[in-house]
């Protein structure tokens, strides 16, 4: 078997390793194809558009023989990773359970968005979490069903969950948010809390109906191996906020969020505001941080990589140029880094691992 083709075996033991900061080489994975979720998934092409989307628009059946052919496009090209399933990632779920409208515009914008709710002004306008929330039966329908495709073949985790700062500026909308913090706090500090309380829930929930995966579960998009009770996490919104007002009004969620699962991994962009400094301080296992298009390059995130790697695994996304992954491989320390990069064939991730796992 060739270097680049491991057992499901040897890469979970790849990845204990990476979460001890004891791996002797960074682990190196593949991400196949578009990172919108309406251009990945063939039966996103039966969503309507331009209608306030519904759980019924979403037949779980037809994503299964997606989730089977993204399962051999990754497993064909190789790497540490493990290519995982999780319920369908292109909905806004936390969106769609508290009550806002979903709508997708058109196919070629490659994913679905939330809208503010017409009825949205206080905490009492928020839905409660509920296991009969129509949304959250969805969510577990792809849950069982995709464990039942899979036979054992690949893991499960969590899908993608926008975090408090994400909720707030859909609820509010940006300008209004920045507002609301400076001149109704108490408002915002209010609903701020039954945001996190009903991510939380939601959060497990969906651990409730994962089955484990050689003791641990998957991730909605990463592909990588995490201990069980894992959850990725995200605040991109933070982008649009003060160090000040991130401190006030989100950090205490965020910590409250790390403490109430077992492990928790936090997805970053590279543009704007990140309070990679902050969430250094929190329990998080882990670090994930994007080459973003048109953002800083890695020589330039240089600093903060390795201010991460001194603490924390850290994770790397990104459509990564050769320039990109010639930097990272000679100037960060292996123990404790994972480099996934976008790849188009088998071929192309050949000619990446050989480069630089020769």
């Amino acid at each position: 078997m060739s270097k680049q083709y491991k057992s499901i075996e040897q890469r979970i033991s790849l990845w204990k390793e990476f979460y001890k900061q004891s791996n002797e080489r960074p682990l190196l994975g593949f991400f196949v194809g578009s990172e919108y979720p309406i251009h990945r998934y063939k039966a996103a092409n039966t969503i309507p558009i331009g209608v306030e989307l519904q759980p019924v628009h979403f037949d779980v059946d037809l994503y299964l023989d997606d989730f089977e052919a993204l399962f051999k496009a990754h497993e064909a090209c190789g790497g540490d990773f493990i290519w995982s399933a999780s319920a369908y990632w292109g909905i806004p779920w936390l969106e769609a359970v508290i009550g806002c409208p979903i709508v997708l515009s058109d196919y070629s914008s490659g994913s679905i968005h939330a809208e503010m709710p017409e009825s949205f002004s206080r905490t009492k306008d928020i839905q409660s979490f509920s296991e009969d929330n129509p949304w959250v039966e969805k969510c577990i329908e792809f849950l069982e069903k995709s464990s039942l495709k899979s036979k054992g073949r690949w893991p499960i985790g969590t899908t993608r969950m926008r975090g408090i700062s994400d909720l707030l500026s859909t609820l509010y909308g940006a300008e209004e948010l920045i507002m609301k913090m400076m001149g109704e706090p108490d408002e915002v500090h209010a609903i701020a809390k039954k945001l996190t309380n009903i991510f939380i829930e939601f959060g497990k929930i969906q651990h409730d109906h994962i089955p484990l995966f050689h003791d641990g579960i998957g991730s909605f998009y990463y592909n990588c191996w995490a201990p069980a009770g894992t959850l990725w996490h995200q605040e991109d919104a933070t982008a649009l906020l003060s160090p000040e007002f991130y401190s006030e009004f989100i950090k205490p969620c965020d910590e409250e969020i790390v403490k109430a699962f077992k492990g928790c991994i936090m997805h970053q962009h590279s543009t704007g505001y990140v309070p990679t400094n902050e969430y250094l301080g929190m329990d998080f296992i882990a670090l994930e941080l994007h080459i973003d298009e048109g953002g800083p390059s890695a020589e330039e995130l240089f600093e903060t990589h390795k201010i991460i790697l001194e603490k924390k695994p850290l994770i790397i996304w990104g459509d990564i140029t050769r320039e990109d992954m010639d930097w990272i491989y000679s100037k960060l320390s292996p123990e404790g880094l994972a480099v996934i990069t976008v790849v188009e064939s088998q071929e192309e991730a050949a000619v990446i691992w050989e480069r630089y796992n020769s």
